[in-house]
């Protein structure tokens, strides 16, 4: 299905760039500016993650149940699934802190955790791409 196709290519993208670009920036962004940067921040990229992210697994669901066993959908249900766990379980708690006050550490941490998440998105996109050659 295309539409699970480009959600998780759109989601492929995106984690790259917060992995390449936007979550590095936190460490250079004035220790007094960063909390009303990262408030905003959080605000903003929350109205394009969260729809993608729900698109991502209603379309899986349906490509699941509308099709028969299928071990590519299975795998990219799992890597979906470990995505979501990384985001709830140790990013969304990274931020949390970072709220509060910035420190090199969580930035860090974050860094370090996003890279489980950017891996399963990739690998997600990639069976996509597999699946359509």
């Amino acid at each position: 299905m295309i539409e699970s196709a480009a959600v998780n290519f759109g989601l492929c993208v995106l984690i790259w760039l917060v992995q390449l670009v936007i979550y590095p920036s936190f460490a250079v962004i004035e220790k007094s500016q960063f909390p009303q940067w990262h408030k905003r921040y959080t605000n903003r990229i929350s109205l394009i993650v969260i729809p993608l992210m729900l698109s991502q697994v209603i379309l899986l669901g349906r490509l699941i149940y509308h099709s028969s066993f299928n071990t590519v959908f299975l795998i990219q249900g799992l890597l979906i699934l470990a995505a979501w766990v990384v985001t709830f379980a140790l990013s969304v708690p990274c931020h949390r802190e970072l709220s509060k006050n910035k420190d090199l550490s969580q930035i860090n941490r974050l860094i370090a955790t996003n890279w489980l998440r950017t891996s399963a998105w990739t690998a997600a996109s990639i069976l996509d791409l597999l699946k359509f050659t």
